[in-house]
């Protein structure tokens, strides 16, 4: 345990947190860094991915918008919806929509073409003419479907086509699919590409009890999820156009056609190629829509996971953008998703991206392991840095604390060796000036002690604070002697000096006896203090019986003395200010204050052998002595009548 409470332990214990704490910090710091560096990257690939959604949705809004508008207003469109007829009008728009799905298919071949340098594919003509309606008329639509110029489109790629009534309702029930969900109807005519995408349920689920005319003033845009096929267990992701349908001259909401194109997933899936085996592990994206995620690179068995972080995040915290790293199958993963179509009357959709921090934990756990061991290296050379100081420091510290020990018993004389030029050097050579300090305060305490009075002295070096000036009540006692001037005449000097010293000792005597304080000596005449600067309770009576007994004395004296000398007394009680007073080279502890005058007036009317005493005093200290009043008297400098009383006896 004492070597816990040693300098070396100390030092140790003070450079040990210091060392640990910048590794610590250093550590934090560099996590936070290289974190947010993954962060920002991660961000602005996601950005760069929502721009890029974002303007091929704008291009295709303005291609397609339109031509739908015109759709929707073709007079055999509205003729048959506005008769109910809403087969009549499906078969009207299908041919229409299905020549945009083919022309829209041929574009991105032709681009996909051009840009591999495959000049063999071409676009057929006749595609982008169908869907330019001339008098409301299409007129290949009687052709048969195998007939008409274009290309046929995969299962995958066919567009999903509907008309719903003023209700919601759709065209015919679904025929449902694996899962439950809607298929893709086959046509029964010719082989045709032609078909169509039925939904769950014969109405629009996400409308509720709302109208359909209520919320769709205009055109909308929105995300459906289908699986396509029979016997296909595929999931797409349909950006859907729903075009409303009204009567042109009353404007009267007739219901609406629903044309939807899938999403292509050939960017995200060239993203996740390209960054599978990057350092940063690879980038999986996807579309959440209607409470799950249709994804081509996210693993079926972490959709799930992911669509329920998702969806918790958008319907509680109501945001439409977000980033948040979440846990699955043990690893920590970074989410972020963007709301594609925040306000739409369709169910919402976002689309997300998928981020593994599995490799950036790997990265991190190596840094942690090499802050470490820095940090370990770091506090070995500290540990050997502080034994060796510490071994430097404790020889001169040992024999300061040595020579302390010499103080404390009084050895003023000691001194410890100055070996160094720096702190320790300077502590040593303070040490020492520090001991010539005590030594001559010691001697000054004998001065002090032989030219004041003891108690005050020690006062003085004890509590000297207590001293600065305070009211105090005291009783003073003024002694002069009488004649004296007469007496000493024709005295040499020496003699008188003789003369003063044998009397003051013995009255000085008298005062300590009865626990008075020598304030001053002035002349012939010593004025005494009883009450300051500590009170014993009795200081009246002790002033009283300290002034009878310094007659007496006087009287012992001139029996044995060359020369006979009588004394007069004054007391005076009263509130005083006592304390050191003079100046920064010299104080001398003394009282001041009205009944300090009235004590030396009332020495000057006492008369040889007298004690007159003021009224104060004698009410203090009446039941330990005999007195009688006298006269009132108006003395010099006290404005006021005073009633003194002559002491009789003890």
């Amino acid at each position: 345990m004492k070597w816990f409470s040693s300098f070396r332990a100390k030092l140790i214990f003070t450079v040990f947190p210091v060392v640990a704490g910048i590794t610590i910090a250093t550590l934090v710091l560099a996590e936070w860094k290289f974190t947010e560096s993954y962060r920002k990257l991660f961000e602005e690939q996601f950005e760069a991915q929502i721009g890029a959604f974002t303007v091929a949705k704008e291009k295709r809004t303005k291609a397609y918008s339109a031509i739908l508008k015109k759709f929707a207003e073709q007079p055999d469109v509205l003729e048959a919806v506005a008769k109910q007829d809403f087969a009549a009008a499906g078969q009207i728009l299908r041919p229409l929509l299905e020549d945009l799905a083919d022309e829209r298919q041929q574009s991105q071949l032709s681009v996909g073409a051009t840009r591999m340098g495959n000049s063999a594919l071409r676009m057929q003509p006749g595609i982008g003419q169908r869907a330019l309606i001339k008098d409301g008329k299409d007129k290949d639509k009687d052709r048969p479907d195998a007939a008409r110029p274009g290309i046929r489109l995969p299962p995958s790629q066919m567009p999903y086509i509907s008309v719903i009534d003023p209700k919601g309702n759709f065209l015919s029930a679904p025929k449902k699919g694996p899962g439950g969900r809607d298929i893709l109807l086959s046509p029964s005519k010719a082989n045709s590409v032609s078909a169509e995408f039925r939904r769950k349920s014969g109405q629009l689920q996400w409308l509720g009890d709302r109208k359909l005319e209520d919320i769709l003033k205009e055109q909308e845009i929105g995300y459906l999820r289908v699986d396509f096929g029979e016997e296909s267990r595929n999931e797409q992701v349909r950006e859907v156009f729903i075009t409303p349908l009204r009567d042109p001259k009353s404007g009267k909401f007739l219901g609406a056609f629903l044309f939807g194109l899938p999403l292509q997933v050939l960017a995200e899936r060239a993203l996740y190629e390209q960054t599978k085996h990057s350092d940063l592990g690879e980038i999986m994206s996807g579309i959440w829509v209607e409470e799950a995620l249709v994804s081509t690179t996210i693993p079926e068995e972490e959709r799930d996971i992911v669509a329920a972080h998702i969806a918790e995040s958008i319907h509680h915290s109501h945001k439409t953008q977000r980033g948040m790293t979440v846990m699955i199958h043990g690893e920590r993963h970074q989410i972020y998703y963007r709301v594609l179509n925040p306000g739409s009357p369709f169910p919402l959709a976002a689309q997300v991206n998928l981020y593994p921090l599995a490799a950036m934990d790997r990265e991190l756990a190596e840094l942690r392991r090499d802050v470490g061991g820095l940090g370990l290296v770091a506090l070995l050379i500290a540990l050997v840095a502080v034994l060796y100081i510490s071994h430097g420091l404790s020889g001169p510290i040992s024999e300061i604390v040595s020579g302390t020990h010499q103080i404390e018993q009084g050895n003023f004389d000691v001194r410890v060796p100055v070996h160094r030029q720096d702190e320790l050097g300077r502590l040593a050579a303070s040490f020492n000036e520090m001991a010539n300090g005590l030594a001559l305060q010691e001697k000054y305490r004998s001065v002090l002690n032989a030219v004041a009075d003891r108690t005050v002295a020690q006062q003085l070096i004890e509590q000297s604070s207590s001293l600065g000036g305070e009211i105090r009540h005291v009783t003073m006692l003024f002694c002069d002697i009488r004649g004296f001037t007469a007496i000493t005449e024709n005295m040499e000097p020496a003699e008188v000096i003789d003369l003063l010293n044998e009397h003051m000792t013995a009255l000085t005597d008298v005062a300590y006896q009865h626990g008075g304080i020598v304030d001053k000596f002035v002349g012939d005449l010593i004025m005494v203090l009883f009450g300051a600067p500590v009170s014993t309770g009795e200081d009246a009576a002790r002033a009283v019986q300290c002034a009878l007994s310094m007659l007496r004395v006087r009287r012992e004296l001139n029996q044995v003395s060359k020369h006979s000398m009588e004394v007069g007394i004054g007391l005076a009680t009263g509130s005083v200010v006592a304390g050191c007073m003079g100046s920064d080279q010299r104080l001398s502890y003394t009282v001041l204050g009205h009944r300090v005058n009235l004590a030396s007036r009332l020495c000057s009317v006492a008369q040889a052998g007298e004690i007159v005493m003021d009224e104060e005093t004698y009410n203090d200290a009446k039941s330990f002595v005999q007195a009688q009043p006298m006269p009132p008297m108006q003395l010099k400098g006290i404005s006021e009548a005073v009633y003194p009383w002559r002491v009789l006896s003890a």
